[in-house]
């Protein structure tokens, strides 16, 4: 009989399962800090002033979470730590005493939609591997036989009601959740004890989250935002009453204050939504002539067409932090619908500028008038598209200095994020598909709920997509980070 050898890391599983069983964590001591950093209070896990030294620090804004309430709700802008004073609360109070956690999102469709990867890092933070077994899609204490499981509401009466027995319920990014899941969750939490604890940052007022819950003591909130009674526990929490909020999180809450106030209010400061902001550009841009200055440095961005989508090339350029574009082609307004065969795409580009000797043999009768192309794009470099590099090559063959613009996962979003950046954008009126697509570039809308959803529609972007490669280099530099339009404006000046 042969005897199958248990692997290295199985026997560290469990080890470490083992590990977990036997090591119980300290319980934890909460300081209270002020905004100066100063812990001001020393409160244990039952919420009793102690004289231990602090191992879990929250924001004086946030204290009220460490106390039982039935509902606990906290809203506002990013930079806040509600998200990462949530977890070090429920941890802290997971490793003290039997809690089965629910952690809930609307929508997840997997593990890395959900707040796993918050509490993990809480773990690895605090150094509690000791006693937390942290597995793919579940969260364990062995000690205190506490865990925490992650789901999604939408559509999932089956599998929320399943969690009768939980003693708490966590609902992140509560924006989105509907009025139905509400009706789901709210009954189903029902142990002696248990609580229901919602972030979220404020959408539209008329959100299920918002009339539901905040609603009925809208009136009744003071002037920080706040309410409490004996079973509900509202906080508005923004940045301001953050000790710990970085210099880079400073960074980029100045520049979108001072370039998109609008978004602004709504992504910092919690305000509602007040614009109609599945349209991407909103607010950015602008459509008006204006005369090209003598020696800029001009950016030119291709993308490439397929069946119905078109072939475009922009020219651009930037003064002080403002991006103007000037010129446009566009294969299927530029010839009738019908687009261009790849060895006349430089009649498309250039035009008549530049023609080499067989090219001035291929130039046809009322092509002038067909295709004016843009100056100057023989001349300066063009990024494109990475996607066709056939394309690429022929193009650089028929006499342009082209090559594809770098992409990585989350580039398009990154390359929005830098337009976006300008203080404004404004396209020269003969851009016509330019505009078109400026006016109609959205986010995608749940038809159900009236939702804005972070999916950006694949539709209206030709011109744009081009525009976005043309700032190769600028958007994403070489660690890999984004870098802001002012190291675009500094080269354009110089």
């Amino acid at each position: 009989m042969s005897r199958r050898r248990i692997s290295y890391a199985a026997i560290a599983r469990v080890e470490q399962y083992f590990k977990g069983i036997a090591t119980k964590a300290e319980p934890a001591v909460f300081g209270i800090c002020n905004m100066q950093r100063e812990i001001i209070r020393r409160v244990d896990i039952d919420g009793n002033v102690t004289d231990a030294p602090p191992t879990v620090l929250i924001p004086e804004k946030l204290e009220r979470l460490i106390y039982p309430k039935r509902l606990k709700i906290v809203y506002g802008g990013r930079g806040s730590a509600k998200t990462r004073s949530i977890v070090s609360i429920l941890t802290a109070q997971a490793s003290a005493r039997r809690e089965r956690v629910l952690c809930l999102r609307e929508i997840q469709n997997s593990i890395e939609e959900s707040s796993h990867a918050e509490l993990s890092e809480e773990i690895e933070r605090r150094d509690l591997s000791g006693s937390f077994v942290v597995g793919r899609k579940i969260i364990r204490v062995p000690a205190t036989r506490s865990s925490f499981s992650f789901r999604g509401l939408y559509r999932n009466v089956t599998g929320v009601k399943g969690f009768a027995k939980a003693t708490k319920a966590w609902v992140d990014e509560a924006e989105t959740v509907s009025r139905e899941s509400w009706g789901v969750l709210m009954p189903t939490i029902r142990e002696p004890g248990s609580e229901i604890i919602v972030s979220f940052n404020p959408n539209k007022p008329t959100d299920p989250t918002w009339v539901d819950l905040i609603g009925p003591y809208e009136n009744l909130l003071d002037d920080d935002g706040c309410y409490e009674d004996d079973e509900v526990l509202i906080i508005r929490a923004n940045y301001t009453d953050n000790p710990w909020f970085t210099a880079e999180l400073e960074i980029e809450r100045a520049k979108m204050e001072r370039t998109d106030r609008d978004r602004y209010n709504w992504i910092w400061l919690g305000q509602f939504n007040r614009r109609s902001d599945e349209i991407i550009f909103a607010g950015k841009w602008r459509s008006e002539a204006f005369e090209t200055p003598a020696n800029v440095r001009f950016f030119f961005g291709a993308d490439w067409g397929f069946a119905q989508d078109p072939t475009t090339l922009n020219r651009s350029f930037v003064r002080g932090n403002t991006l103007f574009i000037d010129w446009e082609a566009n294969s299927l307004r530029q010839n009738n619908g019908k687009g261009v065969d790849l060895d006349e795409i430089w009649k498309l580009f250039a035009g008549n500028e530049g023609m080499r000797p067989k090219q001035r043999e291929q130039w046809q009768p009322g092509d002038a008038l067909k295709y004016p192309g843009i100056p100057g794009a023989r001349q300066w470099k063009i990024k494109a598209d990475s996607a066709r590099p056939e394309t690429i090559s022929l193009v650089a063959k028929q006499g342009f200095n082209i090559s594809a613009a770098a992409k990585w996962g989350g580039s398009v979003e990154d390359g929005i994020t830098f337009l976006r950046g300008f203080d404004e954008i404004v396209i020269h009126p003969r851009c016509v598909e330019t505009i078109k697509e400026f006016e109609r570039y959205s986010y995608k809308v749940d038809k159900q709920t009236g939702d804005i959803l972070p999916i950006i529609v694949d539709k209206h972007n030709h011109h744009i997509d081009g525009i976005r490669y043309s700032m190769d280099g600028y958007i994403r530099g070489r660690n890999g980070l984004n870098i802001s339009s002012e190291a675009l404006q500094a080269a354009a000046a110089a």
